[in-house]
C-alpha cells in the first residue's frame, strides 16, 4: 500500500505555527520504510551508513501501510495527551512508577511553579513489558486506562518498526539472523516504552535559559520520535562517548531537526554502540524551547523505544566489521546497565542543575 502525504494530520492541533525559516538546521538521510520492507539494498546500504555516522534519520512511514497504521497511532497519543496532561498533578502522580527509568517525572527546576503546574517537562513512560510480557501486574491509573488499548496498539505496531531496522542491521553487519532480533522481541521483559513528552509554553513567552530535556544519549538499541514542533536538536561536535553526556558542547555546535509530516525521526541509542564495539552511532542530543512563534504552544511528543532483553548480556558481536574486544569492562545485563546509565544521566543532570552559578 502507498499512501499519500495529504493522509498525515497537519491541523493547528499539531503545526500551530510553521517552523521559523533562517535557523541552523541539520540535513538528515531520508529513508522508505517501503523500501527497507522490500528488501531494497542500496536503501539498507543507506540506513547502515547512517547508524555507523550521525545516527539519526527521518523514516518516512507514509510510503507503507505498516507505517501509515503507526503514524496514526501517534496522532491518536498526541489527542490523547492533550487531554490527560489536564489532569491535576496530584492525580498524576498517582501514577505507580517502575523506576528508574518509567513513571512520570517532572524536571523543572523547582518542581512545579505557584499554580502547582510543572514548569519545564514532564513525561509518562508506559512499559510494554508491563502489559506484553505476563510477568506483573500492570494497571494503569484513571486519567491513563481509558487509552489502554491505543497504548498496546502504538507499542505493538512501534515493536514491528524497530525489529524491521536491527534485522537490516545484523545483515549489513554480517552476523547470524536473530542476534538482534531475538532479543527485542514483544513479550520479553525489557525497558521497552512509549514515552509521551509534554513541554509548557513558558509563561513569560521567552525560550528556557536551560534546555528541557539537557544533552544526553539514549539507553535504548533504537528510539523513534514523533514530534509536530522544532525543539531537538543534535550536536556536530566530536562524539566522545568517554566524556559525560552532560558536560557541554559549544552553543553553536548544536542543529535544530525540523518535524517533518509523515516522518519519524529515528536515533540508534548506546546498547548498539556498545554491541558493536563502537562501530554504530549513538548520537548526543538534547531539546529546547521550540524556535519563534512556536514557542508559545504547548509541545506534544511521543517516544517508542526498543531496549534488549533485562537478562541480555551486552557483548561484543563477532562479525568481520567489528573490532574484537568488549566495550564495557564488566559482564552486565541489559538491565544492570540500562539502570546505572539511567541513574547517572539524572545524578549529573542535578548536581549540573545545583552547581550551576
Amino acid at each position: 500500500m502507498t499512501a499519500t502525504a495529504t493522509e498525515v494530520d497537519v491541523g493547528l492541533d499539531f503545526y500551530p505555527e510553521p517552523f521559523p525559516d533562517g535557523l541552523p538546521t541539520i540535513d538528515l538521510a531520508k529513508i522508505s520504510l517501503a523500501k527497507l520492507l522490500e528488501g531494497d539494498e542500496q536503501e539498507a546500504a543507506l540506513l547502515f551508513e547512517v547508524c555507523k555516522d550521525k545516527g539519526f534519520c527521518y523514516l518516512d512511514l507514509m510510503s507503507h501501510e505498516k507505517g501509515v497504521k503507526l503514524v496514526k497511532d501517534a496522532e491518536r497519543v498526541h489527542h490523547a495527551a492533550k487531554e490527560f496532561y489536564g489532569a491535576p498533578v496530584e492525580e498524576k502522580r498517582k501514577f505507580k512508577t517502575r523506576p528508574p527509568e518509567t513513571g512520570l517525572l517532572d524536571t523543572g527546576e523547582t518542581g512545579c511553579d505557584a499554580e502547582g503546574n510543572p514548569n519545564k517537562m514532564e513525561m509518562v513512560n508506559i512499559a510494554q513489558s508491563g502489559f506484553f510480557s505476563g510477568n506483573e501486574e500492570y494497571e494503569l491509573p484513571p486519567f491513563l486506562a481509558p487509552h489502554e488499548d491505543l497504548f498496546r496498539s502504538i507499542l505493538r505496531d512501534g515493536n514491528v518498526i524497530h525489529n524491521v531496522i536491527l534485522s537490516i542491521l545484523e545483515k549489513q553487519l554480517q552476523i547470524p539472523t536473530g542476534t538482534f532480533t531475538s532479543i527485542h522481541k514483544l513479550t520479553q521483559d525489557s525497558g521497552d516504552f512509549v514515552r509521551i513528552l509534554n513541554y509548557p509554553s513558558p509563561k513569560d513567552g521567552k525560550p528556557l535559559a536551560d534546555p528541557p530535556t539537557p544533552p544526553h544519549r539514549d539507553a535504548v538499541s533504537v528510539a523513534l520520535l514523533f514530534t509536530w514542533q522544532g525543539g531537538l536538536q543534535i550536536t556536530n561536535a566530536p562524539n566522545e562517548y568517554k566524556r559525560l553526556d552532560t558536560e557541554l558542547d559549544p552553543e553553536e555546535s548544536w542543529f535544530y531537526v525540523p518535524p517533518l509530516p509523515g516522518y519519524v525521526i529515528m536515533n540508534l541509542g548506546d546498547a548498539m554502540h556498545i554491541m558493536t564495539n563502537g562501530l554504530l552511532n549513538s548520537g548526543k542530543h538534547r531539546v529546547v524551547t521550540p524556535p519563534g512563534e512556536q514557542g508559545k504552544h504547548q509541545r506534544l511528543s511521543v517516544l517508542l523505544v526498543a531496549r534488549p532483553w533485562a537478562e541480555a548480556k551486552l557483548r561484543t558481536v563477532d562479525s568481520p566489521l567489528v573490532r574484537p574486544g568488549q566495550y564495557l569492562d564488566s559482564d552486565l545485563t541489559a538491565r544492570e546497565w540500562g539502570r546505572e546509565k539511567v541513574m547517572r544521566i539524572i545524578g549529573l543532570a542535578d548536581k549540573a542543575k545545583h552547581t550551576k552559578t
